[in-house]
């Protein structure tokens, strides 16, 4: 019989995993550039894709083995929501926690200030203040405010809605919601056809440096540590490739502790500002790591320490309470029907005792129970041994 070592150094059959350039790609691209994948007999190919839409098909028709993907496409994908495939997907694994923003256009931000000079410093006041803004465009006869999400079932949909909600605003009925590509919305925001989005790093931080956004609130802030990207697979995938699902799994989870490490951080953004990655520049890529939220205008800066978490907290851990949240958010906005059998989706698409199974195997302590409260606590908590982060709702 042959030891591990042996095992890990004959490659498998090549498995193609498409992804979009975003700094939560990470873990793909350090698996792949830091010969994580290559320690366990894994040969990798990476496909940067414009969309998400894109991502899904390929990965749904067989073009691709493994996507990274927005938690919520697994949920609607596997439901057949509308405008969607319908074909099992699951996950045993996320890229992190957190990482989006929302941003406005300058015309808009003066707007705001107008209203609220200390805007910048009250985040939690930003969305009644758009109310404000709307409520007058709508008696002056004015057109909709038009605020960009990166496809109809993301959590920066949904994050948006939670955000627009709090201040008395309707997503869609008072401000319209449009569908642009990550990588173009800063073009978007540039042009003047949309008012504002909500997106994943490095495109909020992008805008600010090219003076044509200002970043009114974090994702953490609406959502204390938010599910984002997971590793999507199709469950026919899962069910023949257990084995390299696994090694899948496994490398990415030592990935994701790399960057965790503050003293690869240099190499982790080189890495990611090259054009076949993330192609952003340095200085906009390394915001999601530091955490400063920057007013273009005034030069004030607010810091977000846990804006991105590509780890901590058991950030990689499959919790299905956030498929549960996901899945209520898809019903709550009229996206599949209410009466679909939610807790028997989420231990479905949620592959949590395979996660699990793998830190076994591999000698790391994970928590043995797969759900935790959402919405519950405003600062670090521990159940058992293990500590977990805030997540509290705005």
């Amino acid at each position: 019989m042959q030891n591990n070592s042996q095992q890990s150094s004959q490659p498998e059959s090549v498995i193609k995993i498409g992804f979009s350039p975003l700094t939560d790609s990470a873990p793909l691209i350090v698996a792949k550039e830091k010969g994580y994948f290559a320690e366990q007999g894994l040969q990798v190919e990476l496909f940067r894709e414009v969309s998400w839409a894109s991502i899904r098909d390929k990965l749904v028709f067989g073009e691709y083995d493994a996507a990274h993907m927005l938690a919520p496409m697994l949920m609607s994908t596997t439901l057949g929501a509308a405008g969607s495939i319908k074909k099992p997907l699951v996950s045993g694994y996320s890229f992190g926690l957190n990482g989006n923003a929302v941003s406005v256009s300058n015309t808009l931000f003066d707007e705001m200030n107008q209203i609220d000079a200390a805007l910048i410093h009250h985040p939690e006041r930003t969305s009644t203040v758009l109310k404000q803004i709307v409520t007058k465009r709508q008696s002056s006869g004015l057109s909709k405010l038009r605020f960009a999400v990166v496809f109809p079932f993301s959590m920066h949909y949904y994050l948006l809605n939670h955000w627009l909600q709090t201040g008395g605003l309707q997503a869609n009925d008072e401000v319209e919601i449009l569908v642009v590509p990550p990588s173009r919305v800063v073009q978007a925001l540039e042009e003047g056809l949309i008012d504002g989005y909500c997106v994943g790093e490095p495109w909020n931080t992008h805008a600010v440096i090219k003076q044509v956004g200002v970043t009114l609130i974090t994702g953490y802030e609406i959502w204390n540590n938010a599910p984002e990207k997971v590793l999507a697979v199709t469950q026919e995938w899962a069910q023949s490739h257990e084995r390299e699902h696994k090694k899948l799994i496994w490398a990415l989870y030592q990935a994701s502790a790399w960057i965790d490490d503050e003293a690869n951080r240099q190499a982790l953004f080189d890495m990611l500002s090259r054009e076949e990655y993330v192609g952003a520049p340095i200085s906009s890529i390394e915001n999601a790591y530091v955490g400063n939220v920057i007013n273009p205008s005034s030069g004030v800066t607010r810091s977000i320490p846990n804006f991105s978490l590509p780890f901590k907290y058991f950030a990689n851990f499959p919790w299905q309470s956030h498929a549960r949240w996901i899945l209520q958010q898809m019903i709550e906005l009229g996206q599949v029907s209410a009466d679909i059998k939610l807790e028997e989706i989420a231990r479905s698409v949620y592959l949590t005792e395979l996660y699990r199974e793998v830190m076994q195997e591999q000698g790391v302590s994970v928590p043995d129970f797969n759900s935790k409260s959402e919405g519950l606590h405003s600062e670090p908590w521990t159940k058992g041994q293990f500590v977990l982060g805030e997540d509290r709702f705005l």
